[in-house]
């Protein structure tokens, strides 16, 4: 699949399906593209589909740390949707790709169509308490631990084959947590997004150990008409434990 070079860094994508509408699938921290491996396909029989590795993750290339935060993210996005001709698109955002997702549609509201975000960082940033910072330090080189700690992120399906390449992924992205957990901690769109312009769906997962309820229930009450969708027995990702409910939630939200 191919690579493309966007803003000095060669950038992985896949594109698929041949739908008017088109949707970008955003990942999370530590992760990839291979997170939505469940979606993209039934998402294609109805939409053009787009998924990418943020820089620095699976198979796009890295810079070293410094274009690892939340605007580049952004920016890198919004090049790519202009290199394949697409002028509009649903965000789906997962857990840091939602504050990459409210950064596009803070910084670009007329390329946003609507904007899911799914277990995501709130919208008035996610501070990483200091205690937790060593903890994320040592998985860089951790292997174990960095299973442990996804073993957490997707409490009902830690286990298998699938569950064992998300591990590897997330040793290939490892190097982009420190500077991740800084720029969520400077990942305010409550002035942007509180005028109400983009139309929102937030997904939770209420399992999650990582994002509370009430981080969801501020992003809601802080985007004027969004709508918020609790997902029982489900923990801080939907899309690798509850895929088919959230196809489902997608199909319905962008129509």
């Amino acid at each position: 699949m191919p690579h493309v070079p966007i803003n000095g860094i060669d950038l992985y994508y896949e594109q698929a399906g041949v739908g008017s509408k088109v949707i970008l699938l955003i990942h999370g921290n530590v992760a990839s593209s291979r997170w939505w491996e469940h979606l993209m396909a039934p998402l294609a029989e109805r939409y053009t589909v787009v998924r990418a590795d943020l820089r620095g993750c699976g198979q796009s290339a890295g810079d070293g740390g410094k274009g690892n935060n939340i605007k580049q993210y952004s920016a890198d996005l919004r090049a790519l949707l202009k290199h394949l001709g697409h002028e509009q698109v649903v965000l789906v955002g997962h857990s840091l790709g939602g504050s990459v997702a409210m950064d596009i549609a803070a910084n670009a509201p007329e390329l946003v169509d609507g904007m899911l975000l799914l277990n995501s960082a709130p919208i008035d940033g996610l501070v990483t308490p200091d205690e937790r910072k060593p903890l994320i330090e040592q998985m860089v080189s951790d292997r174990n631990l960095m299973k442990m700690s996804l073993a957490a992120v997707v409490p009902t399906a830690a286990q298998g084959e699938f569950f064992e390449l998300l591990v590897e992924d997330a040793m290939i992205a490892a190097q982009t947590a420190v500077p991740n957990y800084t720029s969520l901690g400077e990942a305010d769109y409550r002035e942007q997004l509180g005028r109400g312009h983009v139309r929102t769906m937030i997904v939770y997962g209420q399992l999650d150990s990582l994002i509370t309820q009430d981080m969801m229930e501020r992003t809601h009450e802080g985007i004027p008409g969004s709508e918020l969708v609790l997902y029982e027995h489900v923990g801080h990702s939907p899309n690798v434990e509850a895929p088919e409910r959230l196809l489902q939630d997608i199909v319905r939200f962008a129509g």
